[in-house]
């Protein structure tokens, strides 16, 4: 019987290799939102509104559609988010789960973000209407906090101020699940808009902007008092925001009284003076008696409940959380425009096509010079209408005037989880 060997042409054994297991790609997902409170079952708030003159009455808007298949377009063609990782909420009467109710938006918010994990970036666009409501734990700086006004809420002072998205709301669904290594961006198109994520820094990621917006008659603006307090670039050693003059006298006999002037340059939180001419030597000599001491027992000085004073520096915190950046359209005590063709959707979409991954303080100046056109802009047909129905009252015309801005700006803010390096961090979603 002859043994056949099998092994007699075959090669040596190779070493066993397990499957190749690739890692997952990091997750990139937008959830964009814009709400012209426009259907037919609509219910408005009867007030003034971020809107144009047309629907200053009825609070409608009719930019927030186009801003977000604006942004919708942006951020496939800039930053390569694939369609089906983008949902749009809009009042647009098309689909049930797409119309941006209180409902529908947490819970796209709660879809945008899980299963997060290191690497995966997230994108949120909000275009429609913010509210304030008095805040009652004393947990904001001006005591209100700002709401999302889904298209199924009145606003305050009504029933449903429940269907209302609070900021501490959206601050828990939004970013408070983020894990370290994870990227958020948040874009709020809408008035007070600064601090709708609750973010601790804002005052220290302010950029200087050499102009000063002027309000009615040359003075503050009535809205924004657009005065860029700590507002300074890192090594400005120049003037501060504003000056003022000082005159101090003294009598030195019954016939003669010497004086002196200073210019105190004055910031919110540091003070600087300035002699510019000395006629009288003062001079400070500390007494040299004994203090006595006091009964009442010393303390510490009172912590800051709120950690941005305006001079914070990146400290490495950053390598601690997920990096989250909320871009909001103005201040929080501001109020912003929207028509198509002006908000700052538009203006933001126009610098970024231009150049996709701008440092955030060149991204910062470019918002906040587009803003300032806009708001001159508005100023101009405001005062041309009021001279037009100056003359249409004077011809014995009827017709009531709509409301009109002359005087407001807008001041684009950005805030983030921890102090940021305006010129090294750049915009990348």
């Amino acid at each position: 019987m002859k043994i056949i060997n099998f092994n007699k042409h075959r090669g040596p054994r190779r070493p066993y290799a397990p499957p190749l297991v690739t890692e997952p790609r990091p997750k990139r997902r937008a959830l964009l939102i814009g709400i012209n409170y426009a259907g037919p079952k609509q219910r408005f708030v009867k007030r003034l509104w971020r809107d144009s003159a047309s629907t200053a009455r009825s609070g409608q808007l009719q930019g927030s559609h186009v801003d977000v298949l604006q942004m919708k377009d942006l951020v496939i063609k800039e930053y390569h988010y694939s369609p089906d990782d983008i949902v749009t909420l809009m009042d647009d009467g098309e689909e049930l789960r797409s119309q941006p109710t209180r409902e529908n938006i947490l819970r796209e918010i709660d879809n945008l973000v899980r299963d997060a994990k290191p690497g995966d970036h997230f994108f949120f666009h909000y275009s429609g209407h913010v509210e304030q409501i008095r805040n009652k734990d004393n947990t904001e700086e001006d005591g209100m906090d700002e709401c999302l006004l889904p298209m199924d809420a009145k606003g305050k002072d009504t029933d449903d101020e429940k269907l209302m998205i609070r900021d501490n709301e959206l601050r828990a669904r939004l970013v408070d699940s983020l894990p370290v290594g994870s990227q958020l961006i948040a874009i709020f198109d809408s008035c007070h808009s600064a601090s709708l994520l609750d973010l601790d820094h804002f005052r220290c990621n302010r950029v200087y902007v050499p102009y000063v917006s002027k309000g009615r008659r040359k003075s503050d603006s009535l809205w924004n008092h657009n005065v860029r307090k700590n507002a300074l670039e890192q090594g400005y050693d120049g003037p501060l925001v504003s000056t003022r003059g000082v005159y101090q006298t003294k009598r030195v006999s019954h016939s003669m009284v010497k004086t002196r002037k200073s210019s105190i340059q004055h910031c919110e939180g540091r003070q600087r003076v300035q002699t510019r001419k000395l006629s009288v030597k003062a001079a400070y000599e500390p007494s040299t008696a004994a203090m006595p001491m006091s009964p009442i027992e010393l303390c510490d000085s009172p912590i800051a409940m709120f950690p941005c004073d305006g001079w914070c520096k990146p400290d490495g915190s950053e390598h601690e959380m997920a990096q989250v950046i909320s871009l909001g359209s103005c201040k929080d005590s501001q109020i912003s425009w929207e028509d198509c063709g002006n908000s700052m959707t538009t203006a933001l979409v126009k610098i970024l096509k231009e150049n996709p991954n701008p440092s955030l303080k060149d991204l910062m100046l470019s918002v906040s010079h587009e803003l300032h056109k806009s708001a001159l802009n508005v100023h101009d047909g405001a005062k041309k209408y009021k001279k037009n129905m100056k003359e249409y009252r004077r011809r014995g015309g009827k017709q009531p005037a709509v409301p009109t801005d002359m005087d407001n700006f807008q001041d684009p803010q950005l805030s983030s989880h921890q102090p940021l390096n305006l010129e090294k961090n750049t915009w990348n979603p």
